[in-house]
């Protein structure tokens, strides 16, 4: 069986979200210090790097992704779509139309955009602009595929900086049904287009 990561690594050079709070890293204890052994402090926020939205990141009363089961978060029948975009750029319902049968049988859905090209190179426009998932394309989802719980994208999020109200009705719209799981900022250059499983750990 071979196994993909889809998820980036974290680090302080990590691309962020405009707002939200820097990463940061402490070596708290040293033994080059004299410390009788290493220890580090990790802070950083629950949307920083290749994370999950849940519902409750836009409904008060969504749930938390500590709520959901172990089954909820493996997927089958999912699937990658390419659906290339520049920054600043929006996926529309139309450039989903073509896919409608892998959206309708699929329970997660990743959508390669190429922006992940942009994540070392030119980080501003990968936060900045970044990408937005229109609110034509997230009710496209919801109206076509009942069997769809997931959407993932190589994005930083479904929101760009510069359409932020349509940027959160995207969200609202996705995460309405209180099931459904949107991942942001993945690794999904030169990744495979049909997987078994895909488990969210």
């Amino acid at each position: 069986m071979r196994l993909v990561l889809l998820s980036h690594k974290v680090g302080r050079r990590t691309p962020l979200y405009p707002g939200t709070p820097p990463i940061q890293l402490t070596h708290y204890r040293s033994i080059e210090r004299g410390d009788s052994s290493n220890l580090w402090v990790i802070s950083m926020a629950n949307h920083a790097g290749t994370h999950v939205d849940a519902p409750n990141h836009f409904y008060m009363e969504g749930r938390k992704i500590s709520e959901y089961r172990l089954e909820e978060l493996i997927f089958e029948n999912v699937r990658l779509i390419d659906i290339p975009k520049e920054p600043g750029e929006e996926v529309s319902a139309e450039d989903l139309e073509p896919y409608s049968e892998i959206v309708m049988t699929s329970s997660l859905l990743l959508i390669r955009t190429g922006l992940q090209a942009y994540r070392d190179t030119d980080q501003e426009a990968y936060t900045s602009k970044g990408l937005l998932f229109s609110p034509s394309a997230a009710k496209f989802l919801k109206d076509s595929s009942p069997n769809l719980r997931a959407l993932g994208i190589d994005a930083i999020s479904v929101s760009t900086p510069l359409r932020r109200s349509e940027g959160r009705e995207s969200h609202r719209i996705l995460l309405s049904d209180n099931r459904f799981l949107i991942i942001e900022d993945m690794d999904l250059a030169g990744k495979p287009d049909t997987y078994r499983y895909v488990i969210l750990a």
